[in-house]
């Protein structure tokens, strides 16, 4: 999503300067970057479809984050104590610690999808960054080239 993409940009802003400064350069030539400014860019350069990069990836995890945490929730809070003995609703700290341990494994699990989407925003590649031309090149080249710690 446009958000999406422009918190992405505004954090990797942060890291390129702060890989720069690791390096001995100055950031002082470093324009200012903003929301503002991100989006204008990306009008410019890659029009209003440019505000949707990513969306495939971000589409593959946030399906999948549902597709595992829904029905891992319901049956982790089915297994817990109820409110009362004739009650179907389970108490609240079960569902609650049901609701953190389904949200943990889930978020664990799109975690290389998360990765892939993350990368594919990137508009500033910092040296040495990959380029990638989809969901699958991105994939295959982060486990090549970074091994499967990178998605993680």
């Amino acid at each position: 999503t446009p958000m999406e993409l422009l918190k992405i940009q505004l954090q990797d802003a942060g890291r390129v300067a702060a890989q720069m400064k690791a390096a001995g350069q100055s950031t002082a030539h470093l324009p200012k970057i903003s929301a503002l400014s991100v989006t204008r860019e990306l009008l410019a350069t890659k029009g209003i479809f440019g505000l949707y990069r990513g969306t495939k990836a971000t589409m593959l995890r946030d399906v999948s984050f549902s597709m595992v945490y829904f029905p891992l929730f319901a049956n982790l809070n089915s297994l817990g104590p109820r409110k009362s003995p004739d009650s179907q609703e389970a108490a609240f700290w079960w569902s609650f610690i049901s609701g953190c341990a389904a949200g943990a494994i889930s978020a664990a699990a799109v975690n290389p999808a998360d990765v892939v989407k993350t990368r594919l925003q990137l508009l500033n590649k910092g040296a040495g960054d990959e380029s990638y031309s989809g969901v699958v090149d991105a994939f295959r080249k982060i486990l090549k080239n970074e091994g499967p710690s990178a998605f993680f």
